[in-house]
């Protein structure tokens, strides 16, 4: 099993010592420069580092977890990229084959109920194994078997391995239950919940107390499909990726990808602006437009983001109880303001949780809320309420969303709103939120699965991860029964269907998708293939040298 082991390096200097010179390795060293990395191999200042290399094992949605889950693995599908001014973009409605054929990758019955994928053959793992239809069956059985596995998110189109189908060593059915007309099922396997894994590699290093192999896949890679395996990692510092020459897509051009700790958003930018490194991620609005505009870096830039600003307004706590409060305090809300001054234009008003992502014929653009402090008032006081007290909370993790919590607090006041400004500890956010103990709070939130149908049953009817702010009720059911039932989300006899839901979601007015933001990563000008995925991590497997 090639470079299988997660390498750790011990440190040589003390950890007072750690400073930006453990951390830039020598000027020039990136892709733009004459060190030692070279055109093939690029440098990326990260904020920390991975804590896991199985999904499944250890769930922990951390922008380096991603990274490193999409890197090390492949699935099934991915989404078609589409380059759109400079950035490869994925389009959302649109699959291809990667493990699966590229030609001929799925059918679907007429019923819309069984799947069936053929597999490409002649496709190894990073351990050299030929890829066959068991180790999909296997590997869908251990999301639905591990602790922390992600299918059953969607338990209700998908719930037990007996649903699937092995058919020959290159084929496999999977036989859904109630899937519905509006497709979740391609995404989902398309997604971070649908990595394959290399059965015959992960079962040598299964035990009678660990019969899936999580403990060591947490610490290991080597035993996927995906572009890139570890190389070494120096704990808490670096860790250097290896470009899997037996990618089932082509062996990536970049062939080696250190990623750098350097926990400072501020040095990040300097250090990409200055050549040290080629990639700079999770840099703050304040930063990037710190770096726009230098001769040497470029910015990526979407016509429609998929990250937002959560603000969850609990209505099972008062004031919020009342529809009328929530609405104005959706209006008391400076969303130009917030733009402007702490996303430095990175931003754009939301128009709800459906966005144009996921294809909805005709869906509005317009911004759901607008700033209007009178009209607000107008709300209040038909709730009966000249003033009204809240307490906005928000993690003291995330600096541009207590900057936003901070300028709602300042300009609430004039549309009849005292809020009070908590932060609370990233754990003790985590918990609050998890058990529903806050009155509004504001997070940082993405919908991974671009179906409508999916952001309303995970997101809005109650999930305990995601605040529970929405309850649902009657209505509400049977708008979501119709549209599903209308067909596919993208067709135009579904369309109005969603377009009323959507409606209800932003007059609800509780649970909302307060604005959306732009990439965090910023690029050197000598590297192409910068790309914006559903997951918002740097796909390495197509950035290339400028020019190739």
């Amino acid at each position: 099993m090639r470079n299988s082991r997660r390498t750790w390096v011990l440190a040589a200097v003390a950890a007072g010592a750690l400073g930006l010179s453990a951390c830039a390795g020598t000027p020039g060293s990136g892709a733009g420069g004459d060190g030692a990395a070279g055109a093939d191999a690029v440098t990326v200042a990260v904020a920390a580092l991975p804590t896991s290399y199985d999904l499944e094992g250890a769930w922990n949605a951390s922008n380096e977890n991603y990274t490193a889950w999409t890197q090390l693995h492949a699935n099934l599908l991915n989404y078609k990229y589409v380059e759109k001014d400079g950035v490869m973009v994925q389009d959302f409605t649109q699959f291809e084959g990667v493990l699966a054929d590229a030609d001929n990758p799925y059918e679907i019955s007429d019923d819309g109920q069984t799947y069936t994928f053929h597999l490409r053959e002649g496709v190894v793992s990073q351990a050299g194994n030929p890829l066959t239809a068991e180790d999909v069956r296997w590997s869908i059985e251990r999301k639905l078997e591990v602790a922390g596995g992600r299918l059953p998110q969607v338990a209700d189109y998908f719930n037990s391995v007996d649903q699937v189908e092995v058919i020959d060593d290159h084929t496999i059915a999977f036989h859904l239950d109630g899937v519905g007309n509006d497709n979740v099922f391609l995404p989902i396997l398309t997604g971070q919940m649908g990595h394959i894994w290399d059965k015959k590699a992960m079962e040598e290093h299964a035990t009678e107390d660990d019969p899936w192999a999580v403990e060591w896949a947490t610490q290991n890679s080597g035993a996927g499909f995906g572009p890139y395996e570890v190389s070494s990692e120096t704990e808490g510092q670096q860790l250097v990726l290896e470009a899997n020459p037996d990618y089932v897509l082509g062996e990536p051009a970049v062939k080696s990808v250190t990623m750098q700790v350097v926990p400072d958003s501020g040095t990040r930018a300097t250090m990409l602006n200055s050549g040290d490194v080629d990639v700079a991620e999770s840099l703050s609005p304040t930063d990037l437009a710190a770096v726009a505009g230098q001769e040497s870096v470029q910015i990526p830039s979407v016509e429609n983001s998929i990250e937002f600003l959560d603000l969850s307004l609990l209505e099972n706590k008062a004031p919020f109880d009342d529809q009328l409060v929530r609405q104005a305090f959706n209006y008391a809300i400076p969303y130009d303001k917030i733009i402007d001054q702490v996303y430095q234009g990175y931003a754009k008003p939301s128009p709800g949780w459906f966005t144009p992502t996921m294809g909805v014929p005709d869906l509005s653009t317009e911004p759901a809320y607008s700033y209007d402090p009178d009209k607000a008032k107008e709300l209040l006081d038909e709730a009966g309420k000249s003033s009204v007290d809240v307490t906005l909370t928000v993690s003291n993790a995330v600096p541009d969303i207590i900057d936003t919590a901070l300028l709602i607090a300042s300009d609430a006041k004039d549309a009849g709103f005292n809020v009070q400004v908590e932060q609370a500890s990233a754990a003790d956010f985590g918990t609050g939120r998890a058990e529903q103990t806050f009155q509004a709070l504001i997070a940082p939130m993405r919908v991974q699965i671009q179906v409508p149908s999916f952001v309303n049953n995970f997101f809005l009817p109650g999930d305990p991860s995601n605040t529970s702010a929405f309850q649902p009720t009657q209505e509400w059911k049977d708008l979501m029964k119709t549209a599903i039932d209308a067909g596919e989300a993208t067709s135009e006899e579904a369309a109005p269907h969603w377009r009323a839901v959507n409606d209800f979601i932003n007059q609800d007015a509780s649970h909302m998708a307060m604005l959306y933001k732009q990439p965090n990563q910023a690029f050197s000008t000598s590297l192409d293939g910068m790309s914006y995925r559903y997951d918002n991590t740097v796909d390495y497997a197509v950035l290339k040298p400028a020019g190739e």
